[in-house]
């Protein structure tokens, strides 16, 4: 992550404590976003200078996620303005997040059953691997 980017979440973050954003429930305009990290949208330009602008947003707003995780919360997006989840709402959250690792192990597990063998054992480790995660997956799953 560049500094400028890495500065940006450090700096939307101080701001979301100071204005004490933080707290579950808690809602903010995407336009406050953009203005605390120095952000402006341009009238007109080209796709390139629209998706940086959208990339440093993005940026700012995964390293607070980020942050915020760490505490029990989420950061969620909602028509471009942003809201930190209820407890209630996370379990939803969590199996978003399990549902999302599922469909990639399952997509890992395919790409690796139907490689050609390199050097005869490491698709077949690889596989296993996979599948044991799955496991702790749906074993996951199961407790809830």
């Amino acid at each position: 992550m560049s500094e400028e980017r890495k500065h940006d979440g450090k700096c939307l973050l101080e701001w979301l404590r100071q204005e004490e954003l933080t707290e579950y429930g808690s809602v903010f305009l995407g336009e406050s976003v953009r203005d605390v990290i120095g952000l402006v949208m341009p009238e007109f330009g080209t796709k390139k200078e629209f998706d940086h602008v959208a990339l440093r947003e993005l940026s700012a707003v995964d390293y607070c996620r980020n942050v915020l995780l760490g505490e029990g919360k989420y950061l969620a997006q909602d028509q471009g303005d942003y809201r930190i989840l209820l407890p209630s709402e996370n379990a939803r959250q969590i199996e978003q997040y399990i549902g999302n690792a599922d469909n990639k192990l399952r997509r890992a597990l395919k790409l690796s059953r139907n490689s050609p063998a390199i050097d005869g054992g490491v698709l077949d480790q690889t596989s296993a691997r996979i599948l044991m995660k799955r496991e702790g997956l749906r074993r996951h799953r199961k407790e809830d």
